[in-house]
């Protein structure tokens, strides 16, 4: 079928954690895409990276940098202070977490998970994504779906409520009737994988190798519709394979003073993050974790470097961070260990996230918050008919 003079359809294949070292670990993977660039990511997980990559700005800018802070007004937690009268046991429970699940999704559309926080200290805690970030709307501020909203586009996207092999082939069927204008598949089931297994997983090598395969067949469905396809694989951030563990909530509990009373804590898996009642338990518990040498304490300096200091400490007041391939265990995001983990220093090469096109992409694209404006500009050219 005749390509000449047909309008090119946009197709984002958004594959979370497929980092630049590990995309380039692969000989020939997803070798249309000659157009490629490393993209630096952001301090944190992808509750930041994701508003990020949307609004083209920074997290202390668009407000969303970690999944949890400090609970300030309604939150989605609220009737939940009754939980800290039922026994230990019973607030573990997998039926009770079940319960809570469902009672906060009712209150919530955005991603979420309880994970192991105490039930009992879910209260003094607030959920960031409040909104679906995929949809206009979603986020403070304007982001590219609003912009999408505005432009005269047909287009259609995909994100964690559709299974990956439902969305890539839906994608598909879009592609070979050539219906659509844009479309948009966002998937984190490699970053699933990667924490289960590591960068060097079977899975994790088949999955790569399943993503390789689909950019052909993307290619073929577009070109039997007889459109050109411009396609942009595109991710927010790498993964460090872990080799270390550092237990940080022995040590601050081996302190004579309890988490809820004299302090506010939140243990993620890269990030221990404190909120304090007066200056003696935090010069204690500054000095504790100070004398772990696999972590240390964030300047004012770095979180401003990193667009996540916030006036009003929503997201800690200190925070420590641990040295790539540690792995605060526990934590409230788990009790037992993972293979592989992101949230660690920015600058660490295996963090680096990654875009790669068969169109050219600018020198200029190479952070996070410069994709937004790329795919508005690729945008653009579609509907001017730029080649």
């Amino acid at each position: 079928m005749k390509l000449a003079g047909a309008k090119p359809v946009m197709l984002v294949l958004f594959v979370d954690a497929l980092g630049w070292r590990l995309a380039g670990s692969r000989a020939e993977f997803a070798a249309p895409l000659a157009h490629r660039r490393e993209i630096a990511t952001i301090l944190g997980f992808s509750s930041g990276a994701l508003p990020t990559i949307f609004t083209g700005r920074l997290p202390r800018e668009h407000g969303r940098w970690l999944m949890y802070r400090r609970a300030q007004g309604q939150t989605p937690f609220a009737g939940f202070g009754a939980l800290k009268l039922l026994p230990p046991r019973l607030r573990r429970s997998w039926r009770l977490t079940q319960v809570l699940t469902r009672a906060v999704a009712s209150r919530v559309h955005g991603y979420f998970n309880l994970y192991e926080v105490p039930r009992d200290e879910l209260p003094a805690f607030d959920l960031a994504e409040r909104d679906d970030i995929f949809r206009p709307g979603g986020l403070p501020g304007d982001s590219l779906w609003d912009s999408l909203d505005r432009r005269d586009l047909r287009w259609q996207g995909w994100n964690w409520r559709t299974p990956e092999a439902v969305a890539l082939r839906d994608a598909l069927a879009h592609l070979r009737a050539g219906d659509r204008d844009l479309l948009f598949v966002y998937t984190a089931d490699l970053d699933a994988l990667l924490h289960h297994e590591g960068s060097t997983g079977a899975q994790v090598k088949a999955r790569i190798a399943r993503y390789d395969a689909w950019v052909r067949e993307a290619f073929a469905a577009a070109e039997a519709a007889g459109r050109p396809l411009w396609l942009y694989m595109l991710s927010d951030h790498g993964m460090v394979d872990v080799t270390e563990h550092v237990d940080v909530m022995a040590r601050v509990d081996a302190l004579p003073y309890r988490r809820g009373r004299d302090y506010l804590a939140f243990y993620d898996s890269t990030m221990a993050r404190f909120w304090w009642r007066n200056k003696v338990v935090r010069e204690a518990v500054r000095s504790v974790l100070g004398a772990e040498s696999r972590g240390r304490w964030l300047t004012p300096e770095e979180l401003r470097a990193a667009g996540a200091d916030f006036a009003n400490a929503e997201y800690g007041e200190d925070i420590y961070l641990v040295q790539p391939g540690a792995l605060i265990v526990p934590s409230f995001m788990g009790s037992k260990p993972v293979a592989a983990m992101h949230g660690y220093d920015a600058a660490h090469p295996d963090m680096t996230a990654m875009l790669a096109s068969n169109r050219e992409v600018p020198p200029g694209v190479k952070h996070l918050t410069d994709l937004r404006a790329f795919f508005e500009r690729e945008i653009d050219a579609q509907h001017a008919g730029v080649a």
